[in-house]
């Protein structure tokens, strides 16, 4: 039962992500990162200008409007130098069709959108470059809210409304085959109902897409800790423990990719994993003795 898990890293080149904001926000600084996360073993390098943390309890008032200039003028001098000297495989996590169009031209080759396909000139966008599409589910702006946050079933509803965007993707002209499923941990989603996505990625599996999860220092983790009465919850780079549990829960699940920031943790944490599964899938049964 041989498996590999790819390791995506997030390179967030903003000012306000929620755990690792304005740490990479020069070119320069944001190079060596990505140099660094290559040397960890990332596969892809998932490139972000603008932040998605939605408002709410979590992150409070969310991340404030970014105009598509501003985010082209954040991404586009370290998308092309890792690229071109670093030689990654790079993602764009980006919204908006210029930016997608602009990172493409640059080298990169998928779009990570986590607005789930609602924007069809993104979509051709992505078709017309015969780039890769991660469709990450979400609702409005990701807010927990009684009309983003409401569902009869969560995985069943999730699975439905990832499966229609892959259909409008393909409709415009995205190969099947390009296109990745993320359950969209953490957006427009309680931490229960992060946990059910992720119990339900065997689900989402049976849709034949690949799959995403990014579960990565997220607020669920907290959440699982006030529920046992943790006090204080972790803050976000306090969350290594409870990402790596997600992890090895995503790779035992048989999901292609996870995202993280912490590329060599993640990395291990699949190795180990993996090695544990075919372990166990070569474990001789043994005949019971009358």
């Amino acid at each position: 039962m041989q498996r590999r898990c790819q390791v995506w890293a997030i390179l967030n080149v903003t000012p306000d992500s929620f755990s690792d904001g304005g740490k990479y926000l020069s070119a320069a600084a944001a190079i060596a990162r990505a140099k660094e996360l290559l040397d960890e073993g990332a596969d892809v390098l998932d490139v972000g200008g603008a932040s998605s943390r939605p408002p709410g309890k979590a992150y409070g008032a969310g991340a404030p409007h970014v105009d598509a200039n501003e985010e082209l003028r954040r991404v586009m001098p370290v998308i092309e130098p890792i690229v071109r000297e670093l030689g990654a495989t790079v993602s764009i996590d980006t919204t908006r069709p210029e930016v997608a169009r602009e990172a493409l031209r640059a080298g990169a080759r998928i779009v990570n959108d986590v607005s789930t396909g609602s924007s069809a000139e993104l979509l051709e966008v992505v078709a017309e470059a015969h780039a890769e599409l991660v469709l990450m589910h979400n609702r409005g702006d990701g807010s927990m809210n009684a009309e983003n946050a409401s569902y009869q079933s969560v995985i069943d509803d999730v699975a439905r409304e990832l499966t229609a965007a892959a259909a409008r993707a393909i409709s415009v002209g995205v190969a099947a085959h390009a296109i990745w499923l993320d359950p969209g941990v953490g957006f427009a989603k309680t931490a229960a109902d992060s946990l059910a996505v992720m119990a339900g990625i065997p689900q989402l599996l049976g849709t034949g897409y690949r799959i995403l999860v990014g579960p990565s220092r997220k607020s669920f983790i907290a959440a699982v800790e006030a529920k046992a009465n943790i006090v204080p919850q972790s803050l976000p780079l306090e969350r290594s423990g409870g990402t790596a549990a997600a992890v090895a829960w995503s790779v035992a699940c048989g999901a292609h990719a996870v995202r993280v920031h912490d590329v060599r943790e993640a990395r291990q944490t699949i190795l180990v994993s993996e090695a544990l599964l075919n372990a166990h899938t070569a474990r001789p049964v043994k005949e019971h003795q009358a």
